[in-house]
């Protein structure tokens, strides 16, 4: 049995097909995980951006997982569901799968394994997967591979609630939690990936009841939390966000920088966020509208200097 790399001629259709006969137990019992029936696209799509390994043998496929390092809040809307999924020190394994012919010879385990040896060589200090609640079996046995449940979601169109469980990779303290600098620094990628995505209510989750809000340059109070989320479910539609960074702070802070197109116009905003137990408690917030310089800075007269073309 070998376990490497998905390869440009190994088959997707193959890979998917696997993917339904690993899934299709958990699919009679009512529990529509997305491999009980995706499309190979959704394969493609879900591989995309990751570490794909396979485990074959004979030239058959008995075997998947996929492990990436943390989602991008530009480009992975659906990872908004938990800041687990944005903490740049965890790494994440799904699609993971064992054809029920190859299953109880430890295959698993070793695919959980070379999942852990990738992320321990990319730096990461845990990884993290999630699973269907009511699937207690499932839940057992990574408990006994060392996970530990830290979060419970909802996915869109699920029939059931998800747990997040993280395994730390090394024996250093102090361990990931939902109360560290990395951890804040993921509730803010989440923030602006709820933003983006217009989902109020995840945002909402993510700030304290009296969280307050100050828009330095207009004087602006936002002074309760449905109040930061009102303003921006009112604000006039057509903008789109980027995210520039999100960088934890030395003084506990979280700093953020955003741009917002909207209508021909181009935004940015510098954020300092404040945290109380785990939630947005105070966020200092500074905009500036994205203009050209005026004529009389240039290179003639200040020497090194240069200008990015407008747009």
């Amino acid at each position: 049995m070998t376990i490497r790399p998905l390869a440009d001629g190994d088959s997707l259709e193959a890979l998917t097909s696997l993917l339904h006969r690993a899934y299709a137990p958990l699919g009679a019992a009512g529990l529509n995980f997305t491999a009980v029936d995706q499309s190979v696209q959704v394969t493609r799509e879900r591989i995309a951006g990751g570490h794909c390994l396979v485990a074959v043998e004979d030239e058959i496929l008995l075997g998947t997982v996929t492990v990436r390092g943390a989602h991008d809040p530009n480009l992975d809307p659906q990872a908004r569901v938990s800041p687990w999924f944005f903490r740049r020190d965890v790494a994440h394994l799904n699609q993971f799968a064992v054809d029920p012919a190859a299953q109880g010879q430890g295959l698993g385990a070793r695919l959980m394994a070379a999942c852990e040896d990738w992320a321990r060589a990319q730096g990461h200090r845990a990884i993290a997967l999630d699973t269907a609640e009511p699937a207690t079996h499932l839940r057992e046995r990574y408990e006994r591979a060392g996970y530990r449940e830290v979060a419970r979601l909802q996915r869109a169109g699920k029939h059931y609630r998800s747990l997040v469980m993280i395994k730390p990779l090394g024996a250093q303290p102090p361990l990931p939690h939902d109360d560290d600098a990395e951890h804040h620094a993921a509730i803010v990628r989440t923030l602006w990936t709820s933003f983006q995505a217009r989902d109020w209510a995840n945002a909402r989750t993510l700030f304290a009841d009296a969280a307050h809000m100050h828009w330095l340059a207009s004087g602006e109070h936002l002074d309760d939390a449905d109040a930061i989320i009102r303003v921006n479910a009112i604000y006039p539609e057509g903008w789109a966000i980027h995210v520039h960074e999100v960088t934890p702070m030395a003084d506990g802070r979280v700093h953020s920088l955003v741009q917002v197109d909207q209508a021909g116009e181009r935004y940015f905003a510098h954020s300092l966020w404040r945290f109380a137990a785990g939630r947005i408690a105070d966020v200092q917030e500074t905009w500036a509208t994205a203009i050209a310089p005026p004529a009389w800075r240039s290179a003639a007269a200040i020497g090194a200097y240069r200008q990015e073309p407008f747009k």
